[in-house]
Order: structure tokens, then sequence, then C-alpha cells
């Protein structure tokens, strides 16, 4: 279960990215699911190539595992209020031009996922089926934030969610050190 709660904070970045892709038409679907697949492909492969990564060094530091993935929970959880600042200020809002941009963002987007990967050996979530349940939850917070119209109600909550799910990361670190 904490598992899951983890994924689903670590993912949210991706709702908050979405925010700025509205569904108003039928037509702007085909051109939102994309967007939403793209940005869930991103979180998942991030995550991948962090536990690739981290595969290769992080057992020289098992000594100090629970200190490590405390201080990449902090240093998600930050990033993610850092985040949240941008959400007030409206920031936050991405305009996508070219195919380059949408990828780009994407990528930006799985930083948090990468350095998640990177504890992967200390803090397994749900073993090999992680990167799949990653894609999922951000497909499903992309989708779903797209479909609400955008509004400073929008902007209120999703800053809000980010402080709460940032504060959750930070609780599941702390959790793990003691």
């Amino acid at each position: 279960m904490v598992s899951i709660l983890f994924i689903i904070a670590l993912t949210f970045p991706v709702a908050v990215a979405a925010t700025a892709f509205g569904i108003q038409e039928k037509k702007e679907w085909g051109r939102s699911i994309m967007f939403a697949l793209i940005f869930a492909l991103g979180q998942g492969v991030m995550y991948s190539l962090g536990s690739l990564l981290g595969g290769t060094f992080m057992h020289t530091m098992a000594s100090v595992s629970k200190w490590i993935v405390f201080a990449l929970c902090f240093s998600v959880a930050f990033r993610m209020l850092i985040d949240t600042l941008k959400i007030k200020n409206g920031t936050n809002l991405y305009l996508i031009e070219k195919k380059k941009h949408l990828l780009l963002l994407s990528v930006a987007l799985g930083v948090n996922a990468f350095i998640a990967g990177l504890m992967a050996d200390f803090m397994p979530l749900l073993q090999n089926k992680t990167p799949y349940v990653i894609m999922t939850t951000a497909f499903v917070w992309a989708v779903v934030s797209m479909m609400i119209p955008f509004s400073k109600m929008k902007l209120t909550v999703n800053s809000l969610l980010n402080v709460i799910f940032s504060a959750i990361i930070v609780v599941i670190g702390i959790a793990h050190v003691f």
C-alpha cells in the first residue's frame, strides 16, 4: 500500500504539467491522449534508467542505504515544492510548438521518477512491475487533469496536492530510516 501511495505521489507532477493541455473539443482527444502517453512513457523510461544506473553503483553504499533513501526522497519532495511555487505563479503552463518540446517536457517530468529509480535497490516498490504501474498512474493523472477545465481553482488544488504529495514522499523517506 505504501508503494502505491509513493507512486501516486511521485507521478503527480504529470497532472500539473497536463493542466495546460485541456480537452475542450472532440477533435483534441487524439492529440491529448498522445501527450498523456508520451508523459507516461517518459515516467516509466526514466524510472527504468534510474534503476539501471542505481543498480550499477548503489550496492557500494549499502551501509548507508536508509539515509540514501531519505536523501533521495527529500530531493524529490524539494523539487515538487519548487514546482508548487511555479504552479501558483502560473509559470508551469507549457506551450508545445514542436515535437522535441514535448519530449523535453516528458524527460523533465521524469527526473523525479529517475531519482526514485536510483533507490530501487534499497526501496523496491513493486519489483519488476514498478515501471508499468508508474506509466499507468502517470497516464491516468494526465488524462484526468486534461479533462478538468482550466481555472484558478484548478491551479490552487494542484498546488495543494503537490504540497501534500511532497510531504507524503518525505514521510515515506523518514519512515524508511526508522
